[in-house]
C-alpha cells in the first residue's frame, strides 16, 4: 500500500507483540529474498519484517549505492540481519524468491528487462497501480492487463506469479516494533507457488494467509487497496482487512 497513506483493521486488537530487532531462524528460509524496488516504503517494509523473521533479503535498486545505503539501514534496524544491496537486474538474477514492489509505471520496462531472470522463479506481485484522481484513489489502467499481477504472469508465462501483500500498509510495515494484524490474500495459478506464499505470510507473526485461487483475482486486491487508501484520508486511519466466517 502506498507509504504516503495510512492502511484500515478490520480486525480485534493484537493480543501478543511482535519480536522485532532479532531474527528468528525460519522454516521457509531456502534462501535469499530479492525485494525489487526494495528502496520503496512497502519493499523496505517487508524486507525489514522478512528480515526480523530470520530470512536473508536483498535489497534491488536502480541504483546499486542506493541499495546498499538501504541494506545497512536494515542491519542496523534488525541485529543479526543479513541484507544486502545490488541493482534492480542483479538483485532479481541471484534469488529464486523475488518480490516486485516497484512503481507501477515502472514495472512494463523491469519485466522487459528481466524476463529471463524471473523465469521459473517465485514472482510475489506486490504492485498497485493506483493513482490519486483529486481527493481520491482509483486504480489505473495498467497496459491492459486486469492487474498487475496478471501482467506479470502475461510478461513471464513461466514465473510462478503470486500476487500477495498489497492490502499492508507500508507504514505499519516499517516499523518492527509494532505487530501486524489482519490477513494477506495470496492468489496466483500454480497452488505450489501459493502455498510457498502462504507460508512465508506465516513467517509474520499475527498475519494470517488466505489462499484466493487463480491470479485474476489480483485485480479485486488491487481494488481493495484503493478503498483501504480512500478510508484512510477519511478516518485518518492505519487500515487493513480480515476475512471473516473461515475456519
Amino acid at each position: 500500500m502506498a507509504a504516503s497513506e495510512h492502511a484500515p483493521t478490520l480486525r480485534v486488537p493484537i493480543a501478543r507483540h511482535f519480536a522485532a530487532f532479532r531474527p528468528a531462524v525460519s522454516s521457509a528460509s531456502v534462501g535469499e529474498i530479492a525485494f525489487i524496488g526494495g528502496t520503496g516504503p512497502e519493499g523496505l517494509g517487508l524486507a525489514l519484517r522478512f528480515a526480523a523473521a530470520g530470512e536473508r533479503v536483498v535489497i534491488g535498486s536502480r541504483t546499486a549505492d542506493r541499495a546498499s545505503a538501504v541494506a545497512d539501514q536494515i542491519r542496523a534496524t534488525v541485529a543479526g540481519a543479513e541484507a544486502h544491496g545490488c541493482e534492480n537486474l542483479e538483485a532479481a538474477a541471484r534469488a529464486d524468491r523475488v518480490f516486485l514492489t516497484v512503481p507501477a509505471a515502472a514495472l512494463p520496462s523491469f519485466l522487459s528487462s528481466a524476463r529471463e531472470r524471473l523465469g521459473g522463479k517465485l514472482v510475489v506481485d506486490v504492485v498497485v497501480p493506483v493513482v490519486l484522481r483529486g481527493r481520491v484513489f482509483e486504480i489505473a489502467p495498467l497496459f491492459g492487463a486486469g492487474s498487475a499481477g496478471e501482467l506479470v504472469q502475461q510478461a513471464v508465462p513461466s514465473a510462478r506469479v503470486v500476487s500477495a501483500f498489497k492490502n499492508l500498509s507500508a507504514e505499519r510495515l516499517k516499523d518492527v516494533g509494532t505487530p501486524l494484524e489482519g490477513d494477506v490474500v495470496v492468489c496466483g495459478n500454480d497452488p505450489t507457488a501459493r502455498a510457498e506464499v502462504a507460508r512465508l505470510v506465516r513467517t509474520l507473526p499475527q498475519l494470517r494467509a488466505v489462499e484466493a485461487d487463480g491470479i485474476v483475482n489480483a485485480r479485486y486486491l488491487e481494488a481493495i487497496t484503493a478503498l483501504l487508501l480512500n478510508l484512510n484520508r477519511r478516518y485518518h486511519a492505519q487500515t487493513s482487512i480480515a476475512v471473516l466466517g473461515l475456519p
